[in-house]
């Protein structure tokens, strides 16, 4: 499949209310699936052009994957406000808008079981809303969760319980001091949950990934797109 080489730039789609993202296409027009990348703590500076988020998608679509990063309800120019539990539902719309702009490059009037497969990654809070997001009505090829936060006393309640639903791959890339989950814990919750997971430790680095921003996208875009080209061959 291929698809425009150049990106949209700025662009909205509906959610529960409207959302700002970016989509962009690989730069050679081959086309093995999309990612939905989803940003840090809204209420903290957290953006789409978040430096993690931005090299995920970037990586990404250097291994030939449709990226979509977007601005949660209230960032940016995307209308609502800040909810803490119901960011999930803007992912889930980023990734039916995803899957929704594959399927026109087709010709197809509607996603369908020949549409390209589409993962999620979040970094931060974004890996809270993509697990949360995770075992949603429309099924999802992969999951890549940066920085899991797994030890924080605002993570919604039910967040292990919905991501336990969830039966494909899952990446956690842990920094080995980061106070929000440290790779023992998030390995903890990923065993006690039952998931088919790897995991990869980055050495020496806190939640903020300082000067490892692009070792983290490579691992989070060599995953999705093993994962993805998996899940094509498989259909």
């Amino acid at each position: 499949m291929t698809g425009p080489r150049t990106p949209d730039d700025r662009l909205f789609f509906p959610g529960d209310d409207r959302l700002e993202g970016i989509l962009e296409w690989p730069p050679d027009g081959a086309l093995a699936g999309g990612v939905v990348v989803a940003h840090p703590h809204s209420l903290h500076g957290g953006t789409m052009a978040q430096p993690v988020v931005y090299r995920i998608a970037q990586a990404s679509r250097q291994r030939g994957l449709a990226t979509l990063r977007f601005n949660f309800r209230g960032v940016g120019a995307s209308l609502g406000a800040y909810s803490g539990t119901e960011e999930y539902r803007d992912v889930e719309a980023a990734a039916a808008f995803l899957r929704g702009r594959m399927a026109a490059l087709e010709g197809d009037p509607v996603p369908s079981s020949v549409t390209p497969p589409v993962a999620l990654a979040g970094y931060s809070f974004g890996s809270i809303m993509a697990a949360r997001a995770a075992a949603g009505v429309e099924p999802v090829a992969a999951l890549a969760l940066v920085g899991f936060v797994v030890s924080w006393e605002d993570l919604p309640p039910d967040t292990f319980a919905r991501l336990a639903v969830y039966r494909g791959p899952v990446l956690a890339v842990c920094a080995e001091n980061d106070d929000l989950g440290y790779p023992e814990q998030v390995e903890r919750v990923l065993k006690d949950l039952n998931l088919d997971f790897t995991m990869n430790v980055i050495e020496d680095a806190g939640h903020f990934l300082e000067g490892r921003h692009h070792e983290v996208g490579d691992l989070v875009a060599n995953f999705l797109a093993s994962a993805l080209a998996l899940r094509r061959r498989a259909v």
